[in-house]
Order: C-alpha cells, then sequence, then structure tokens
C-alpha cells in the first residue's frame, strides 16, 4: 500500500515522539537516577508498540478516512501518555503532582498498554510458528509439501490476540469505574486457648493500605468509615501504607478519619510508601519533616502509632498486648525498619500478644519460625494484586506468585500453639485506580475464648 502525505506526517510526528521520548531519558537517567528502571522499562514498551504496529497497520490503513485516523489516534495514545508522564516527571518532581493527575494519568498508560502486552505476547508466538515453519522450510526445501508452507503469521492466533487485548481493555476499564471504591466487609472469628476471659468476643476491624494519594474525594472515603463504624468495633487496627509518596496526600482526608470509632484504641503501623522512599527530596531535613508530618496527622486523627513498640489495652482486671513493628519487607526495594525485638520488648511470652507487621513476608521468614508464641499477626501490601478470580470455595491472583500468603487467614502448621496470620486485601488502590475481582476490604475479626472440654 502507497504510503500518503498524511501517513508520513503522522509517522514523523510519532518518530518525533519516540525520539524526544529517548532524549528525554538519558537526560533524566543522568538528573534523576531513581527513574532510570522504569525509564528502561517504558522504554521497552515503545519499542513493542513499533513491533505491533507494523502488524496492524494494514488493517488500519482499509477503513473508512474517519476510522483510520481514530484507530490511529486510540493506538499511538499510550505512547502519547508515557511522553506526557515523563516529560512532566522531568520537569516536575512526582510529590509535587496534582494527585488525580499522578493517578489517572498512570491508569491510562496501563488501560492501554495491557491490552496491547497481550496482542504482543500472541504476535511473538506467531512469529515463533513463523519463523519455526521458515527453518524447516529452509532446511528440506527441496520436500515439495515443505515448499507449501506459507511463511505468513498464523490468522486465527493474531485473531485471538486482537481479541483478547479488547476484553482485557474492558476488563480494566470495568475494575476502574465499579471496582476500586466496591467495599467488602470479611467476617472472621478465630479461637485461642491463651485469650483472657474478659476479651472474649472482642471485635477487631482492621483496614490497611489506603492509599490516599490515589482518591479523587471524600466521599468514597466517608462512606468506608460509616460502614467500619456500622459494625462497632472495640478496636480498630491500621496495618500501613496511609499514603502513596508523601504525608501532604492525607490532609484533605483528615476529618473523615477522624470519625473512625473505637473505644479501645484505633493502632496504626508505618507500611513502605508512608517513609517518603519514592519521591526524591531537596535535603534530608525535608525528608524527615514528611515524617514529623505523618506522625503529627495519625496523632491528630487519635490512631496510635506503634513505631517498634507496643501498647497494652485494659478491660476489667485482664489486658492484652498490642505490638507493632516498622516496615520490614523480603523484597530488596523495601524498607526493612522493622525491630520486632524492640516492639515485643517489656511483654510477657504468657501474655496474648496482637502483631501489627505490614508486609506479611516478615511473617514468613521471621515472626512462624522464631516467635511462635504470638497468636495473631495482622498485616497488608499485597492489595491481593487489585485483581484475581474469586469463587465460592476458590480464590486467585497473580499475587500468590510473588507472597506466599497473599490474602486471609492462614495457620502456621509448624507451631505447636496456633498461630494465625490475617493478610488484609487493602482498602485504597496503587498504580492501576481499580480492582477485578479482588475488592477493597474491611475485616472484622472477632476473637473468641476457646471452650475447655
Amino acid at each position: 500500500m502507497p504510503v500518503t502525505s498524511k501517513s508520513r506526517q503522522i509517522i514523523t510526528i510519532i518518530g518525533l515522539l519516540f525520539f524526544s521520548f529517548i532524549g528525554v531519558f538519558f537526560i533524566t537517567a543522568t538528573e534523576m537516577p531513581k527513574y532510570r528502571s522504569f525509564m528502561i522499562f517504558f522504554i521497552l514498551l515503545i519499542l513493542s508498540d513499533f513491533y505491533l504496529w507494523y502488524s496492524v497497520k494494514s488493517f488500519i490503513c482499509k477503513q473508512t478516512q474517519v476510522l483510520k485516523y481514530s484507530l490511529i489516534f486510540f493506538y499511538w495514545l499510550s505512547l502519547i501518555f508515557s511522553f506526557i508522564f515523563f516529560i512532566a516527571l522531568f520537569i516536575i518532581d512526582i510529590k509535587y503532582w496534582n494527585y488525580l493527575v499522578r493517578t489517572y494519568l498512570t491508569a491510562s498508560m496501563l488501560l492501554f498498554y495491557a491490552p496491547k502486552i497481550f496482542a504482543i505476547l500472541c504476535l511473538l508466538l506467531a512469529d515463533l510458528v513463523r519463523l519455526i515453519k521458515f527453518s524447516y522450510t529452509f532446511i528440506f526445501k527441496r520436500n515439495k509439501f515443505c515448499q507449501k508452507f506459507n511463511n505468513a503469521r498464523w490468522k486465527p492466533l493474531l485473531y485471538f490476540g486482537n481479541i483478547g487485548s479488547l476484553f482485557i481493555f474492558i476488563i480494566l476499564l470495568r475494575g476502574m469505574i465499579f471496582g476500586e471504591f466496591d467495599f467488602r466487609v470479611k467476617k472472621i472469628s478465630i479461637e485461642f486457648d491463651q485469650l483472657p476471659a474478659a476479651f472474649d468476643g472482642l471485635k477487631i476491624v482492621q483496614i490497611s493500605d489506603i492509599h490516599l494519594g490515589s482518591w479523587y474525594g471524600k466521599p468514597p472515603l466517608e462512606r468506608a468509615v460509616e460502614m467500619i463504624n456500622d459494625l462497632h468495633p472495640d478496636i480498630i487496627c491500621f496495618t500501613g501504607d496511609l499514603v502513596n509518596y508523601t504525608t501532604s496526600e492525607a490532609i484533605p482526608y483528615e476529618d473523615a478519619l477522624k470519625k473512625l470509632q473505637a473505644p479501645m484504641g484505633k493502632f496504626a503501623i508505618l507500611g513502605n510508601h508512608d517513609y517518603g522512599e519514592y519521591v526524591i527530596w531537596e535535603n534530608e531535613h525535608e525528608k524527615n519533616q514528611n515524617m514529623i508530618d505523618l506522625y503529627n496527622f495519625e496523632k491528630r486523627i487519635g490512631w496510635d502509632l506503634l513505631l517498634n513498640s507496643n501498647t497494652r489495652v485494659q478491660k476489667d482486671s485482664s489486658f492484652i498486648c498490642i505490638a507493632g513493628v516498622e516496615n520490614w519487607g523480603k523484597n530488596f526495594r523495601f524498607p526493612k525498619k522493622g525491630d520486632i525485638n524492640k516492639a515485643l520488648s517489656g511483654i510477657n511470652r504468657n501474655t496474648f500478644t496482637i502483631l501489627l507487621s505490614h508486609d506479611p513476608s516478615h511473617w514468613d521468614e521471621i515472626i512462624s519460625k522464631n516467635y511462635q508464641y504470638i497468636p495473631l499477626t495482622l498485616s497488608g501490601h499485597t492489595h491481593g494484586m487489585q485483581m484475581g478470580i474469586v469463587g465460592k470455595n476458590f480464590e486467585w491472583s497473580p499475587a500468590k506468585y510473588l507472597y506466599k500468603h497473599w490474602a486471609g487467614l492462614f495457620l502456621n502448621e509448624n507451631s505447636a500453639a496456633p498461630q494465625y496470620l490475617y493478610v488484609n486485601r487493602g482498602l485504597g488502590v496503587i498504580g492501576y485506580p481499580g480492582r477485578i475481582g479482588i475488592l477493597p476490604e474491611i475485616t472484622l475479626i472477632e476473637l473468641k475464648r476457646k471452650k475447655k472440654v
């Protein structure tokens, strides 16, 4: 098909965008090395963009004038979003971005790139088949049967890739519209021998991973707060990641969070996002001030922030302990600030203790092996990857390939006394502003004293 002048203009514009993007990468990689890995990742995506384009352009160019240019525009929209994102990242540090712009710009990139990735995988498979057929024909070229092989890509595989990518786009869009704030209450009951009789029937609400930098307004959070209060919890435990990048994201939601009610206390810990590690600070003082602002914020909303520390919850003449560690993650990308010995300092081994630890890998690697006298640990962090398949007796998410314990209640089968971990699926979102299957969670945990037979 001959290339028209308009097509040349479009290709020229796309080429300029691409090479400008490469230029921005090299500048950014020098000036902001923290973002280097992200830039390399997106350059790979853009190269795949061109790879896929040469597969679909003949189909697009056959369409009517209006449809053709509409398809061209939507195809390259992901590249445009990527270009805008990294140019903006170079000009303005991400901590100063408007929260909605930051959230939905990255979401738009995901919305358009994820379907393309599926189509590209199918295209790669089709090219692999074509390569095998070509190699076979080349080696046995005298064989008449082999000479009849058609080296074109296998069309059913290409159709599957195109239809599948459209399906993924629709699912992702639906998750953004309907899933992000579809809060669900999970109710569980756990029995313990060592639970003091006075605490039999204790109601704990666990929430985690609110990520206030991803919320577009107060009404959804106010609705979640109302749902929590309607459960009439005795204790509320928050297991980290209040914000995405900086404490300033939390300020607009102070009044809403103040309304949370729990007569025996509201306890919180920090998650990996709460330390301000994902932005570039002008100096150490600015970073430290961000943490001080977070401490003051949680104090103002009535949360008892446990920084490798513990506290007692008294009822009648009995008490239990709530201990909280700072973030400890097995993955090298996440800070290891948690000090379990410091967090448990002063607690008798026979005292019923609830441990708050943001990352469930801490329980896997440390708690379940060396601190089996801690009966219950509450974690979050995984979000259940915000997507998965949920059935009546079945639940699957890609998170299971990253975390041994990624959501729900788990029992340590190697412990002499019952030892449990509960991993909350998170109330908010990060990256993709939506949820598919794995919905935002409010956990109601009722503790029961095991009756002696």
